[in-house]
């Protein structure tokens, strides 16, 4: 018989091991999922987050730079490149660099963006990321949610705020929870609400399965205190509908 005394480091250790294996299995989930149907992502997107538009305007609203600015922004999580288009369209000058761990994703964001100048692309892991130089803005829509809140989220957010240039912002247009478990199953409520105006009861199940393996959206509150320890200032929701937000903070 093999008996292995564990201590109480290794202890901590092993689970943080086994945290770090859950965390890629799922990451590669992930990435499966949105490589498989990035192609349906954009007309899917707009039937399953309510006022998706005005999420993202929300966004593009809180960059507080002045039109004309060639402004470079890094927009982790990028997709089908819908924010960068919203950006380039605002700040005509604005160099963009889109991330994104989903080749396919990257692929019709070029697609969308092919016309535009000052815009690059990047496969890479958000969570783990190097951004190389400084940035006026980063920014990322529907996407941070994947990554556990806990020390990977803090870490995220210190290397963001260490990227961006004195004055610039990090805004993150995402799903998110309330710390109130009433208010939070109301939420989810109307959430549903929503998707069946257009799904069936058996797309929403789904939906949910899906909301429930692939998804850590993080408290609001605690979202703001994490930037707030990351270095940022003047953290603030610049909009909010429900369990969806738009928020972020000065570096």
């Amino acid at each position: 018989m093999l008996i292995v005394i564990v201590t109480r480091n290794q202890d901590a250790k092993i689970a943080t091991w086994d945290r770090d294996v859950m965390a890629k299995s799922r990451l590669e989930h992930i990435r499966r999922h949105f490589n498989k149907e990035a192609d349906i992502f954009d007309a899917r997107v707009v039937k399953i987050v309510p006022q998706y538009r005005e999420l993202l305007e929300a966004l593009v609203d809180a960059l507080p730079f002045a039109r004309s600015k060639s402004i470079s922004v890094a927009d982790l999580g990028c997709g089908t490149g819908t924010v960068a288009w919203l950006i380039k369209e605002r700040f005509p000058n604005a160099r963009i660099t889109c991330v994104d761990l989903s080749r396919s994703m990257l692929d019709l964001a070029s697609h969308k963006l092919g016309s535009m100048k000052g815009i690059a692309f990047e496969l890479a892991e958000l969570g783990a990321y190097d951004f190389a130089g400084r940035h006026d803005a980063v920014v990322s829509s529907l996407a941070l949610h994947h990554i556990e809140p806990g020390p990977r989220k803090a870490a995220l957010y210190r290397r963001i705020c260490g990227a961006l240039r004195r004055g610039g912002v990090f805004v993150n247009a995402d799903i998110i929870l309330s710390p109130d478990k009433p208010t939070q199953k109301m939420y989810l409520q109307k959430w549903a609400e929503f998707i069946l105006r257009t799904y069936s009861r058996k797309d929403l199940e789904r939906s949910h399965r899906m909301y429930k393996k692939e998804d850590r959206p993080a408290d609001l509150l605690d979202e703001l205190a994490t930037l707030r320890k990351a270095g940022f200032r003047h953290a603030e929701v610049f909009w909010k509908h429900y369990n969806f937000a738009t928020y972020g903070a000065k570096a």
